[in-house]
């Protein structure tokens, strides 16, 4: 039977808090997971970049056509994965499959580019993103398309259908 006095010490164990080794894995936990958190986002902000696409020779082309085309200033996620969060994301799981067949030379032979025309919505339909980009919502102005685009969109017509090269001109690929 425990005396009172080690009643006491166990006590005083169980209110003292969780031991100095459990609270160092805790903390070396955090920091690991607080890093690789910060290392993910680092590695797929880098991997979005156009110069990260241009690394693979088969797609240096289309980057030098886009570098010289109207959508310079457009990342190639904003078209090249559908738009928001779960869009990029899944982009982004789709690009390490593309990164794998690339390091273990399995490339095919013709690479189609996938382009989600609501990624084109998303900008030209008056985005503080890109506040010069044509709006097609306007009925003129600077800023609003040659002709009207209503009824493009209620059909929902493909933007592909009239502007398919509109990222990569064609004049300027090779």
């Amino acid at each position: 039977m425990a005396t009172d006095n080690e009643t006491g010490n166990m006590l005083d164990r169980e209110l003292s808090g969780p031991s100095n080794k459990t609270k160092k894995i805790i903390i070396i936990a955090s920091l690991a997971i607080v890093l690789l958190g910060i290392s993910i986002v680092i590695g797929m902000h880098y991997t979005s970049q156009p110069n990260f696409c241009a690394s693979c020779h088969q797609i240096k082309p289309s980057v030098v056509a886009w570098s010289a085309g109207p959508h310079k200033d457009v990342t190639c996620l904003k078209c090249h994965a559908d738009p928001g969060t779960t869009g990029y994301v899944k982009r982004k799981v789709a690009g390490l499959n593309e990164v794998y067949l690339q390091v273990t030379n399995q490339i095919p032979d013709k690479i189609e580019a996938k382009i989600n025309p609501a990624a084109c919505i998303s900008c030209h339909t008056g985005s503080s993103e890109f506040p010069k980009a044509k709006n097609l919502l306007l009925p003129s102005g600077e800023f609003a398309p040659m002709f009207p685009h209503t009824e493009i969109l209620q059909n929902n017509t493909s933007c592909l259908t009239c502007h398919q090269n509109v990222g990569h001109s064609k004049t300027t690929q090779q």
